[in-house]
């Protein structure tokens, strides 16, 4: 199972894989829901903005290995090192850690360095570089991913490149839709990828749900 399907606590908007150098707005939370086939995946993941310049997130959910599904969790905090706007780039950093139980336990730990560049008014690239650490292996590698984000009116439509060095690659092509602004998004996504398992197909859909704690 790649960790780079996980949806990774305190992320950018779905469906992307890629993080963007933001957080949500001071006194709000959102709800993630999603599912994907190929790998199966469902997944609830909450998050809140803590002290500004933070955001916190967990992930429960179940994933599907060897034909049968195993609970997980995602714990992740991110944080802002130098805000996005319009004229300027943005940078940020981000942890997790990832639990999978069932025969093929896995408990990783990531750090991420995130940059996003303004392009123009209606697209922004995102881009990661990081670390995992296997913990049951106590392997480590370097992690990354790219990615570019256009919104026109209420819809967006996304394009990501990601990987494990010497483990895994993969694509995905998203969109999202925005049902009430600032409040509920659709997506969805299709990709591929690539690991030691060979080369598979996978398909995502999901929702965003904001509110003011």
């Amino acid at each position: 199972m790649s960790l780079l399907l996980l949806p990774i606590a305190a992320q950018a908007g779905r469906p992307l894989v890629t993080d963007d150098a933001s957080v949500l707005a001071p006194g709000d939370c959102q709800v993630e829901a999603s599912a994907s086939r190929g790998p199966g995946q469902r997944w609830l993941a909450p998050a809140c903005n803590v002290a500004q310049h933070w955001e916190v997130g967990i992930g429960a959910g179940n994933v599907r290995s060897g034909g049968e599904f195993h609970r997980a969790i995602v714990i992740g905090a991110k944080t802002v090192l130098r805000p996005l706007s319009e004229d300027g780039f943005g940078v940020g950093a981000a942890v997790s850690e990832q639990r999978i139980a069932g025969p093929d336990t896995s408990r990783d730990q990531t750090v991420n360095l995130i940059a996003s560049v303004p392009l123009a008014s209606w697209a922004t690239a995102h881009v990661n570089a990081g670390a995992i650490r296997h913990g049951m292996s106590h392997q480590r590698a370097g992690i990354w991913a790219a990615a570019l984000e256009t919104t026109r009116g209420r819809g967006g439509l996304t394009f990501e490149v990601f990987g494990e060095r010497g483990a895994s690659r993969g694509w995905q092509a998203g969109a999202r839709w925005t049902v009430v602004q600032d409040v509920l998004d659709l997506d969805a996504g299709y990709g591929e990828l690539h690991d030691c398992d060979g080369r598979r197909r996978f398909a995502t859909v999901g929702l965003t749900y904001v509110f003011q704690r």
